[in-house]
């Protein structure tokens, strides 16, 4: 429920606040996150971390739309500076045109529903309203908890006037987030691991609403939340983030462009194999790049390496991700080690040759958990040892 509340009588700078949905649409949200840890007040350490995820709208009906998707979730290396792929969240949810989520309590993202939610008349500068949302917290790592831990939130928000950016008409908006929560936890819970016992924290967003489009453009924050902790301690998480929304209507015609690509490619890589998926443009050269069981590049690597970067230069406003994977041969844990340092020694070796890829590359290590055929035979095996370089999707 929105509560509103008008500060003015005044038709002047009057807008309605709604969101917008077609069939089909993309969005691309990606963001940065800078974070202090804090335990007891003492610093433990500052992390950066990006989330990105990738959202289409596949059902829009009643004024309201289904968002089926993937969130990626990224910490940065603090030995090379790269941000490396931890953790993938599908995802499905409804969203109405004011803003109000219906999710399953399965989906760990997206974290903050309900924000921004808009109130049912228009509203002039200086109007405030205020409404009810929730944060979804993985807590499966750190706690053991398997399901994810919902948090009640209140939220106040005021619109501050427009402005211009990319062309577009922008709605200013500040939003002011509080919550104050204790956890609840069954009879009979073992703290062998202390437990989040209650959580109070806020944040402060500047957040810029597309008026010409009905969908977020991007926002800047400031944050902190204490954890009380089972065993008496606190847990501080303070810090900002910024993140910003990119949308497409449809797929793009590539089928040209997938059989120029790979054409282009296989002169000097006769195995490689080009597709495009709703990920984007997927280059898998196998595992031609190393000497077996190893990280260390193969005699003909470089001149294969200048040819890939020949076809990522064509793209330069693209993010682009590097997967390694492996067969089930050997350890599981040796295996999802060898795909990682094989991702990231191709990354290096093409942002050696592309600094302007610095930004733009990330990587991850997928170890034997996604092969494209079985592992039962050599020629699957050989299949499956494989390096993906996918061109994402605008």
């Amino acid at each position: 429920m929105v509560f509103f509340l008008s500060m003015g009588s005044f038709s002047y700078g009057q807008e309605l606040l709604r969101f917008s949905y077609s069939s089909g649409q993309r969005y691309h949200i990606e963001g940065l996150v800078e974070e202090d840890v804090y335990r007891n007040d003492i610093l433990l350490k500052s992390v950066q971390m990006k989330n990105e995820g990738d959202i289409i709208i596949t059902e829009v009906s009643g004024g309201r739309a289904l968002h089926e998707g993937t969130f990626y979730y990224f910490t940065r290396d603090g030995i090379s500076g790269d941000f490396v792929l931890e953790e993938e969240y599908p995802t499905r949810y409804f969203r109405d045109i004011y803003g109000n989520y219906e999710i399953e309590d399965s989906f760990f993202m997206p974290i903050v529903r309900g924000v921004p939610t808009f109130p049912e008349d228009p509203v002039n500068i200086g109007d405030q309203w205020t409404s009810r949302a929730h944060e979804a917290h993985d807590f499966r790592k750190a706690y053991g908890i398997s399901t994810p831990v919902i948090f009640p939130a209140a939220v106040s928000y005021q619109y501050l006037g427009n402005t211009r950016r990319d062309g577009n008409n922008i709605a200013k908006i500040s939003i002011n987030y509080v919550i104050n929560y204790s956890l609840k936890y069954q009879y009979g819970t073992r703290f062998d691991v202390p437990l989040p016992f209650r959580v109070i924290g806020y944040f402060n967003q500047l957040y810029l609403w597309n008026l010409d489009k009905g969908h977020a453009h991007s926002y800047k924050e400031n944050f902190d939340y204490v954890f009380i902790m089972s065993n008496g301690e606190t847990l501080e998480y303070s810090g900002k983030s910024e993140a910003a929304v990119t949308t497409t209507v449809q797929l793009e015609q590539r089928d040209a462009v997938l059989q120029n690509i790979e054409s282009r490619l296989k002169k000097n890589m006769p195995s490689v194999i080009v597709t495009g998926t709703e990920q984007g443009i997927v280059i898998n050269v196998g595992e031609i790049l190393f000497k077996f069981d190893s990280d260390e590049l193969s005699d003909t690597a470089s001149i294969d390496l200048d040819n890939i970067v020949d076809v990522l230069s064509e793209f330069s406003e693209r993010r682009i991700r590097v997967i390694g994977h492996t067969d089930s041969t050997g350890p599981e844990d040796y295996n999802l080690s060898l795909s990682l340092r094989r991702a990231r020694r191709t990354a290096t070796e093409l942002k050696r040759r592309a600094p302007e890829l610095s930004n733009r590359i990330t990587y991850i290590g997928m170890g034997e958990r996604k092969p494209l055929v079985s592992n039962d035979t050599e020629e699957g095996r050989k299949k499956n040892r494989r390096v993906e370089i996918i061109i994402l999707n605008e």
